[in-house]
Order: C-alpha cells, then structure tokens, then sequence
C-alpha cells in the first residue's frame, strides 16, 4: 500500500513539472538574428539572441560553445530590459567562417526548452569585382548601440546639462586664455612633405597610423607638385602613375614595396618589424627629394631651351 501511494504520488509530480515546463515554454520566446547573410573568408558577422519571457520568471541567457562551420570571435555584451510587462534578453556574439559555401547557423536550444530558428550563411572567397564602381576604403567594425536603463535614462539629460554648466563656468573663471596657434605656412609642397616627414619621425603614434600617414604624405606631395591625383585609387594605380617621374630603377622598386607593405599594414593587420619601418620612411623621404630634383632639372632644361633662340639672335644683331 505504501509503495502504491509513493508510486502515485512520483507520477503525479512528474506530470506536474511536465506541465509546468510545457507552459514555461509557451510563455518565453527566443529569436537569433544576423547583421548580414553573406560575408568574405574571416568578415566578422553580429550574431543578435534576443529572448522575451514574463517579467517574473528567472531565465537564464543562452550558452553557446561552439558552431558548426563558424568560429565564435567574442561575446560583446548582453543587455536586460523589462518592456510591456515582459523582460528581454539581448545577446551579442561576434562570429566568422573561414569554410567557404552556404552553411546554417544550428537552432539554438534555451535551457528551458525553446529554440531558434536556423540562419542561412553564405561565406565567400571574395565579391564581384566592378571596375566602374570608385574606390572605398575599408570601415572601422560597428560597435554595439548603448542604451541607458530606463531609471537612469530619466536623470540623464539634466545631470548631463548640469555637468556641461559647471564645466564651462569653471573653465572661464580658472582657465588660462592661451593664444591661438598660427596655422603653418610652407614655401612649397617639398618643404611641406619635408616638414611632415620631420614631424612623423619625431611623434609617438601607433604603427598603424605611421604606415598611413606615410602613404597620405607622399600622396598630397604628388597632388600638389606634380599633379598626380590619386586620393581614390589603389597603391598599384598610384605606382604606374608614378613611373615616368623616376630615373632611378632601384628606388623606384623599393617606393613600390613600400606602398605595398602600408596596405599590409593597414588592412592585413600585418605587424613589421622596427627597422621595416625605418627603412620604408628612408624610401619615402628619398623618393620625395628624387622626384622634387626631376621636377626642377625638367624646368631648368626648359628654360634653358627657351633662352638659347634669344641668345642667338643678339649674337647676330650685334
């Protein structure tokens, strides 16, 4: 009798969490979401796990291990919010496929029992090239939107407007009245990128920004000197363009490799040596003066040319 009643009692029990689980279940919803369906090899992608459940219920947020075909690059935040009587869950995972074809994101299973749905991913080798498309530079990663508490949200304008005030009053009542830096005025554009090439050396900035700011130096020298526009092209247009203002075979290659290794630097995220860097500055700082000495002898010639028809005359005349 008593093993009967326990029996009962055990079954009854189990239907009793089964119903509470089925209703749980009915009750919280999960949705996933991507920021795009295709990507390049390695392109990072925003993977969204959003999930609604009643604002009294504990819900614990989503784990994720691993993804078949996709590697999980970080978890950039989570953010709780209670909307209509309903908490939300957002989740924000950063991943990317280094397997190319069209795989699915697996449906992902909340410990409560629902799931998402399956998300199609096309990864591949590289988009379709269209010439007649200009030239874009490669943007930073989008950050997550940050959103305020809504009890925060309330104070925020006037704590922020008050912070601003004491700001400002303090400034002018304590602050120093500085004079205005003048702007720098060059005599020409080789003395400008000379100048700029002076003060890069001697400036502590990141080895990213150093490569760079190489290339944008030796590029507004050729717009203004020599008249070759290159702003929205490529390094290897900005080589051929280059060409005919070059004697010197040698430095011209090593001005080329140079443009080279910045594009590395700047978007393979390659990391060079210390005396790479040297050594890529030394190029530009020669290829500069090479072309500054071309550009005059070709006026000097020129004049020359021009004034030899004169001389001949008065030489007759006389």
């Amino acid at each position: 009798m008593f093993k009967k009643g326990a029996w009962i009692i055990g079954w009854l029990y189990l239907l009793t969490a089964g119903i509470n689980t089925s209703l749980l279940a009915q009750e919280v919803s999960v949705s996933a979401s991507v920021d795009k369906n295709k990507i390049l090899l390695g392109e990072p992608v925003l993977l969204t796990l959003e999930i609604r459940a009643p604002a009294d219920s504990r819900i614990q947020p989503f784990r994720i291990d691993t993804l078949p075909h996709f590697e999980l690059l970080s978890k950039d935040s989570l953010v709780k919010e209670n909307t209509g009587g309903q908490q939300v869950i957002r989740q924000y995972f950063r991943i990317t496929s280094f397997d190319s074809g069209r795989w699915a994101i697996p449906p992902i299973v909340l410990s409560s029992g629902p799931k998402t749905a399956s998300i199609l991913m096309d990864v591949v080798f590289t988009e379709p090239f269209d010439p007649n498309q200009p030239y874009h530079d490669i943007q930073d990663v989008r950050s997550i939107p940050f959103k305020l508490s809504q009890q925060f949200e309330k104070w925020w304008y006037m704590i922020a407007l008050l912070l601003v005030m004491i700001t400002l009053v303090t400034y002018y009542m304590t602050g120093e009245k500085k004079p205005r830096a003048e702007a720098k005025v060059y005599r020409s554009a080789y003395a400008k990128a000379r100048q700029q090439l002076k003060e890069l050396k001697d400036a502590q900035v990141s080895e990213s920004r150093f490569y760079a700011r190489l290339v944008e130096i030796l590029r507004a020298f050729l717009s203004e000197r020599a008249r070759v526009n290159s702003l929205q092209q490529t390094s290897v247009d900005l080589v051929e363009k280059i060409r005919p203002l070059f004697t010197d075979e040698q430095l011209y290659q090593s001005l080329a490799q140079v443009l080279s290794l910045c594009d590395l630097v700047k978007f393979a995220r390659y990391d060079p040596e210390d005396a790479e860097a040297q050594s890529a500055y030394e190029v530009i700082q020669k290829g500069v003066d090479h072309i500054e000495e071309g550009i005059r002898n070709a006026a000097k010639s020129k004049k020359e040319e021009g004034a030899a028809p004169a001389g001949d005359g008065a030489v007759k005349k006389q």
